[in-house]
């Protein structure tokens, strides 16, 4: 069976994404085409590049990957990540995107046109990052003469790329609803980061043939690098039980 993926953003809580791929391939389930934003965008690439759920779990879990990817605290209003791109071209070994076995879509925003971009093409590490800046949290990316930010404020869950293939789309929504919030500034942060990520997914979960989430990835950070084989163990049981196919 031949399907395509739209995997969204969700930070830390990628490792969802993982169990769901690893699933899949367990059940003999060929992705022919990945479309994803922020953290989906970098495992989608890094999947399509030839690297096995399993392998990018482990980097993800390395001490070279931690000590990359400093999440600090919100108390200052933003966050910072160091050395992305050294660690990047360890999990995205392909340099150009249109040279991956796959084919894949990286969905950012363009801030000086306000456009969503899907590349198809390019610098596979520089967009990567570009697909996860999240603006006002991280610096947006100069590339090509655009301003790009995170995919996710606009299209959180990049379904529309995939139309066009016929298959089975597949959609891996990191962001299951919830309520409340803790009020304090990361707390505010985080809600009105999952409220507008939220809004961007309402359309496209109704043109996904499988819709897979989990109410339990609320229980999970976005920022902690912690309990990653939890939420890869959580994608993959949600995935393996599944009887679309």
């Amino acid at each position: 069976m031949k399907v395509c993926l739209a995997l969204s953003g969700g930070a830390a809580r990628g490792a969802y994404h993982l169990g769901v791929l690893a699933a899949l391939e367990e059940n003999d389930i060929e992705v022919v085409a990945i479309s994803g934003s922020s953290i989906g965008a970098i495992i989608g690439a890094s999947y399509a590049s030839g690297v096995s759920p399993e392998e990018q779990l482990e980097i993800f879990r390395s001490k070279t990957f931690k000590k990359a990817f400093k999440f600090h605290s919100l108390r200052n209003g933003f966050l910072r990540i160091d050395k992305q791109k050294e660690i990047l071209k360890e999990l995205v070994p392909v340099e150009r995107i249109e040279d991956m076995r796959i084919k894949l879509y990286v969905t950012t925003i363009d801030l000086y046109s306000g456009n969503i971009m899907r590349f198809d093409r390019g610098d596979a590490v520089s967009l990567c990052v570009a697909s996860g800046a999240v603006v006002p949290l991280f610096k947006p990316v100069a590339y090509e003469g655009y301003h790009l930010a995170d995919g996710g404020i606009m299209d959180n869950l990049p379904v529309e790329p995939l139309l066009q293939y016929g298959f089975p789309i597949f959609g891996v929504d990191l962001h299951p609803q919830q309520s409340g919030f803790t009020n304090s500034f990361s707390g505010i942060v985080k809600r009105t980061l999952f409220l507008l990520w939220r809004a961007s997914v309402q359309r496209q979960i109704s043109q996904c043939d499988l819709y897979i989430t989990d109410e339990k990835l609320t229980g999970y950070s976005l920022f902690r690098l912690k309990k990653l084989q939890e939420m890869f163990d959580l994608g993959y049981e949600k995935t393996r039980l599944l009887t679309y196919y």
